[in-house]
C-alpha cells in the first residue's frame, strides 16, 4: 500500500493548484509512484514523481508532463498550470513594470523586453530545453536565446517563430502580431545602422578635408611646415652668433 501523502503546506497559490491537480490525476489513475516510474519507462524514478507532488517547490516541466501522461491526464493542462505557477513565482520576485505588447514594439530593446516577459510567462524553462523542444537541429540554438535574453542580440525571423512556438504562442493572429513587431524593430535597427555608417563616412570626409586645408596652408609660403627651413632653431644656435657679434 502506498504511503499517504502529506498535506500541502505551501503558501504559493500557483504551486498549490499545480500540486493538487497532480495528486488528483494520480488518485484517479490509482497508481503508486513506483508504478508511475515503471509506466514512464523509468525516465523518472518514483522519488522524482513523489517530490513533484510534494508541494515543496515547483518541479521541472518534463517531470510534470511525464506525471500527467502516465496518469492518462492531458499534458497540455499540466504545462499550463506549471507555467502559471512559475510566472507567479517570478512576479513575486520581480514586481511588474510596464511591458509593451507586440503592437507597441517599435525598436530592438522593446522587442527584447517583450520577448523576455513572454519567456517568463511561459515558465522560463532552461534554454537547452527550449532548443530541444524547437525540433530541428539548430532551429533555436540555446546560445542565441541566452544572448537575446541578456539583451545582446535579436533573434532572426525563423528563430522568433520557433521561440514563439516553444512558448506556446501558436495562434496565427498572435504569431503575426509578433512577426510585425520583429519587422518594425529590424527596420529601425537597419536605419540606425545606416545612419551610423553615414556618420562615420561624413567624419572621415571631414578629416580628409581638414588635412587638405592644413597641407594647403603649410605650402602657401613656399614649402611644408615640416621642412627644415620652417623648423625653429634651437636656443643655443641663436645665442652663439649673438655672443660673437656683441662680445662679452
Amino acid at each position: 500500500m502506498a504511503r499517504p501523502e502529506q498535506p500541502i503546506s505551501t503558501s504559493d497559490p500557483g504551486l498549490e493548484e499545480l500540486t493538487e491537480w497532480l495528486r488528483r490525476q494520480r488518485r484517479a489513475a490509482a497508481l503508486t509512484h513506483r508504478e508511475m516510474a515503471q509506466r514512464s519507462g523509468h525516465a523518472f524514478c518514483a522519488t522524482t514523481f513523489s517530490r513533484a507532488a510534494s508541494g515543496r517547490r515547483i518541479p521541472r516541466l518534463p517531470v510534470v508532463e511525464a506525471y500527467a501522461r502516465v496518469c492518462g491526464a492531458p499534458a497540455g493542462e499540466a504545462r499550463r498550470l506549471w507555467q502559471a505557477a512559475r510566472y507567479a513565482e517570478y512576479r513575486r520576485r520581480n514586481p511588474g513594470t510596464g511591458v509593451p505588447g507586440p503592437d507597441q514594439v517599435y525598436g530592438r530593446d522593446e522587442l527584447i523586453h517583450a520577448l523576455r516577459e513572454l519567456y517568463h510567462r511561459a515558465g522560463a524553462m532552461p534554454v537547452d530545453e527550449m532548443e530541444r523542444r524547437a525540433g530541428r537541429h539548430g532551429e533555436l540554438p540555446h546560445s542565441t536565446v541566452l544572448r537575446m535574453l541578456a539583451g545582446r542580440s535579436m533573434l532572426d525571423l525563423a528563430q522568433l517563430t520557433a521561440f514563439l512556438r516553444v512558448c506556446g504562442v501558436t495562434d496565427g493572429v498572435e504569431v503575426e502580431r509578433w512577426r510585425g513587431a520583429w519587422r518594425r524593430a529590424r527596420r529601425r535597427k537597419d536605419m540606425e545602422r545606416q545612419g551610423n555608417r553615414l556618420a562615420r563616412m561624413h567624419e572621415a570626409s571631414a578629416r580628409s578635408r581638414r588635412g587638405a586645408r592644413d597641407k594647403d596652408a603649410a605650402t602657401a609660403g613656399g614649402g611644408s611646415a615640416t621642412h627644415p627651413r620652417f623648423l625653429p632653431l634651437p636656443h643655443a644656435a641663436l645665442a652663439g652668433p649673438w655672443r660673437q657679434r656683441t662680445g662679452p
